[in-house]
């Protein structure tokens, strides 16, 4: 019986350490802003950040979505990135802070402090 336990437990930790490829496409990739992997961003300002990838229900285009906790106008919020993909490129496709989207301009501050942040 150990031995099949040990034969298992490998393909269990696989099954739970692996992540999409376009998940590892944003997290490892770098945007024009910041010298820092959108990774090293998220994980340097978003509290318990949550990656997934969707596929969506009008376009059937792939994003990856990245949800955490952060503070906006001195409350803690939960906020939530969306990248679009696209030909193994993305791009910031959206941002939502506590279920309400947010503008252009509003992004792309967000993504200036995450860059300082993880400065």
């Amino acid at each position: 019986m150990k031995q099949k336990t040990i034969f298992f437990l490998p393909i269990i930790l696989f099954l739970f350490s692996c992540e999409s490829s376009n998940i590892s496409l944003v997290k490892t990739g770098v945007m024009e802003i910041c010298d820092f992997t959108v990774g090293e961003m998220v994980d340097s300002y978003l509290s318990d950040p949550v990656w997934e990838e969707i596929i969506g229900d009008d376009d059937g285009r792939t994003y990856v979505n990245v949800t955490g906790g952060m503070t906006y106008n001195e409350e803690p919020v939960n906020a939530l990135l969306q990248f679009k993909i696209r030909d193994n490129m993305f791009q910031v496709n959206a941002l939502e802070i506590d279920g309400e989207g947010m503008g252009e301009l509003l992004i792309l501050g967000l993504l200036n402090n995450m860059c300082d942040e993880a400065f």
